[in-house]
């Protein structure tokens, strides 16, 4: 059997490995944005109410604060 048979075969066979592993991650972690928001939208439902709700208050608390320090920069600012 010529060397060039042998490596296209080789080459084949890492190919087809290659593809399953990537789909295989793939399904498990999706990168595409759409996917990606799916898979986590699915985890935030997994996850319990009160988690979800000192998440949602940590995020109210952070804008709030960003608020709040935007004011006090643009007021300092002014002659």
């Amino acid at each position: 059997m010529p060397v060039s048979v042998i490596v296209l075969l080789v080459v084949l066979a890492v190919s087809a490995v290659g593809s399953v592993l990537y789909l295989r991650r793939e399904r498990r972690r999706p990168s595409s944005y759409r996917s990606r928001w799916a898979a986590e939208m699915a985890e935030w439902r997994a996850l319990p109410t009160e988690v979800q709700a000192a998440r949602d208050e940590a995020a109210l608390h952070a804008g709030e604060a960003a608020e709040i320090a935007a004011a006090r920069v643009s007021g300092l600012s002014r002659p």
